[in-house]
């Protein structure tokens, strides 16, 4: 039997041990057309969300969600394992969201770019070696695409290191310089499940 249930009253249902509000008959959740959901909202496992859902900012979807047609997500949304997505809703169009909305903000972001003692890149991918010195701006070609590993300059989330992303085994050799870029220089802004990754086409050394 379907019902009606308001935000309080499903804020009012019992948490799991994974943390999400359980309906007391164990039913799952289904959410229909044309739905918006706010920032940080956190919906559990086996969700459905019907055509046309606008995702906001912080958006956490668990296990198995089923997302419609035409589908907006929000930046730095995070989806769970086994997430569907439908028809119309591709990759590039995620990334190309993601970049927006950062674009949008107008905002430098700024990461760390790992190299070796002598200030130049690790080469993980077997690329050219590039010089990272103090105050330098760096360029390399590249284009906007869903490969993480495609050309352009590779940086991590300040905090992340390379073994985290999967990059190496630990190397207490490397070192983290702190490095900035314009949002519209992005060329890989990582994907939900995926974020750790970036890659951009233009950066300056802040130290």
């Amino acid at each position: 039997m379907n019902t009606v249930n308001s935000v309080e009253g499903i804020k009012a249902w019992p948490k799991n041990s994974a943390g999400w509000h359980v309906a007391p008959n164990g039913d799952r959740v289904r959410l229909g057309s044309g739905v918006t959901l706010g920032d940080r909202v956190g919906l559990g496992d086996e969700v459905t969300l019907g055509n046309r859902v606008t995702l906001g900012n912080r958006v956490t979807l668990g296990n198995g969600v089923t997302l419609g047609d035409q589908v907006t997500l929000g930046d730095w949304v995070r989806l769970g394992d086994r997430v569907r997505l439908g028809s119309g809703v591709t990759s590039m169009q995620i990334i190309q969201q993601r970049i927006d909305a950062l674009i949008h903000a107008g905002q430098p972001l700024r990461a760390w770019k790992w190299v070796t003692r002598e200030r130049q890149s690790p080469n993980f991918d077997g690329g050219t070696v590039i010089e990272y010195p103090k105050d330098a701006v760096i360029e390399a070609d590249g284009e906007v695409s869903d490969q993480q590993c495609a050309p352009g300059l590779h940086v991590l989330p300040v905090g992340v290191r390379p073994e985290h992303a999967g990059l190496c085994s630990a190397d207490p050799s490397l070192i983290p310089l702190l490095v900035e870029y314009q949002p519209e220089d992005i060329l890989f802004p990582g994907l939900p499940g995926n974020s750790d990754k970036i890659r951009v086409r233009k950066l300056r050394v802040l130290e």
